[in-house]
């Protein structure tokens, strides 16, 4: 007997790369996923600057892995998508191929529990990105897990609903900078 492997569902249209060696190129989205606007991540990579350059990223609640794909295009050096959705797995499997982005790394995860499993044996990151759902309880406690991946001078940005505040502390991390986009919101933590 032949299993059939089902096609992961996609969002039509995905998401575009905005900048770096894959600009203009798509992204393959799982159907239901909430990726990260366009103008969130124009205002992340603006902020970031040529930090991205080398630096090892990782993305929690990654969806489409746009955060991680994009930062790869920009010049980082190694990326780590996490998310615990088999369906966004094989998307960003997909995209991954279709990109021959080699130096991006999936991994599963129910967090926080288990985030230190996911890096175990990884250097510390110089930029982590979360956007885990708006409604999501333990944030604050989820950071600062986070925070003791992060290399000191790294920063921690947080998307989340602009109807909500931010916890005003990421582990050894402080808030630095708070800005909303509509909707959504960016914390950043230093």
């Amino acid at each position: 007997m032949s299993r059939r492997r089902s096609a992961p569902a996609k969002r039509p249209g995905g998401v575009k790369v905005l900048g770096g060696c894959w600009r203009g190129r798509r992204l393959t989205a799982p159907e239901g996923a909430r990726p990260t606007q366009a103008r969130l991540r124009e205002a992340l990579f603006s902020h970031w600057g040529d930090r991205v350059n080398g630096s090892r990223v990782l993305e929690l609640y990654a969806g489409s892995g746009a955060v991680s794909f994009e930062a790869l295009s920009r010049g980082a050096g190694f990326a780590l998508a996490v998310d615990r959705s088999s369906r966004a797995q094989a998307c960003m499997r997909e995209s991954r191929e279709a990109l021959g982005a080699e130096d991006l790394r999936l991994a599963a995860a129910v967090l926080p529990g288990d985030l230190e499993r996911v890096v175990e044996g990884e250097a510390a990151f110089d930029l982590v990105f979360v956007d885990p759902p708006y409604d999501a309880a333990g944030v604050g406690a989820l950071l600062g897990v986070v925070s003791a991946v992060v290399v000191d001078g790294g920063e921690i940005v947080l998307e989340h609903s602009s109807r909500r505040s931010p916890p005003a502390a990421a582990g050894r991390f402080r808030l630095r900078r708070h800005k909303r986009y509509g909707d959504s919101a960016l914390a950043i933590y230093t």
